[in-house]
């Protein structure tokens, strides 16, 4: 009964949402991109793997890191994520796997990325993924492939300006239905006013869908705290997250809340094995 009562209830959420998300479509992970509503083209840090990958190669070391949201407190549209990268000379390697979903219907995403920078101010790069679609336990699941990749530039010390690109070459999930991977394209822009306070903007665009604009603040205290918020269109949701970091620990919380559907809550945990 519970089941099928899942399986009814699934569908009526999604019809009454104003952010439905497609098959396949890309999500920004990591609890600090959460608190600033999905922010993440034209900044650094663990989850830069993820999110646009030639920003993983200012990063340094070795670290990993779980990433876990509760979307709209609905355990059917739950996202679950693990990182880990090795930023080393030449570059950064990384491999990322995320899941959505239940035995429903889940979303298996898993990727090796590598990023390098090339001079002082530029970086590039690029992502694998092999995805698995599974609806219930009695249908045939789905298995593609795909890429993602991304470019960073730091014209000066106080500015970023990012573009990350995901399925650039359209790949078909069905050829009965001629359904495809969403195409997505991201460009963002962040501007240090100190080390410790920075804000953000970014577009994203894909092909069927309307254009989404976000803009997100953070502030450092003492190094070790950080306090972030953050907005987004198309539909227009808030957000807001907290950071701390203990040793080589960091632990981030954000919730992000529509006024249709409430509240996503969101953390993330963080890593580093040595720099």
């Amino acid at each position: 009964m519970r089941k099928g009562a899942c399986v009814f209830l699934l569908p009526v959420i999604l019809a009454f949402s104003v952010n439905v998300k497609a098959s396949g479509e890309f999500k920004s992970l990591g609890g600090r991109s959460a608190g600033m509503s999905g922010i993440a083209v034209a900044v650094y840090d663990q989850w830069s793997a993820a999110n646009n990958q030639a920003s993983n190669a200012w990063n340094e070391g070795i670290f990993c890191g779980i990433f876990f949201e509760n979307r709209y407190m609905v355990r059917e549209l739950s996202y679950e994520s693990i990182v880990f990268s090795a930023c080393v000379r030449p570059g950064a390697f990384s491999f990322i796997c995320n899941h959505f979903g239940t035995s429903i219907y889940s979303e298996l995403k898993t990727g090796i990325a590598y990023a390098r920078k090339f001079g002082k101010r530029f970086s590039a790069g690029v992502q694998l993924n092999y995805y698995r679609f599974q609806i219930s336990d009695d249908y045939s699941s789905t298995n593609v492939f795909n890429c993602e990749a991304g470019l960073l530039f730091r014209p000066v010390k106080q500015v970023l300006v990012g573009f990350h690109c995901v399925n650039p070459v359209p790949v078909k999930l069905s050829t009965a239905s001629g359904e495809s991977l969403p195409t997505l394209i991201q460009i963002g822009l962040s501007y240090y006013f100190t080390e410790e306070l920075f804000l953000s903007a970014e577009i994203e665009k894909c092909p069927a869908g309307k254009a989404c604009a976000r803009l997100g603040a953070e502030c450092r205290f003492a190094r070790i705290l950080s306090a972030r918020a953050g907005f987004a269109t198309s539909p227009f949701r808030l957000s807001i997250g907290a950071g701390i970091v203990i040793s080589r620990f960091s632990v981030d919380f954000a919730s992000e809340y529509s006024q249709v559907l409430g509240f996503s809550p969101a953390v993330s945990v963080q890593y580093q094995f040595r720099k």
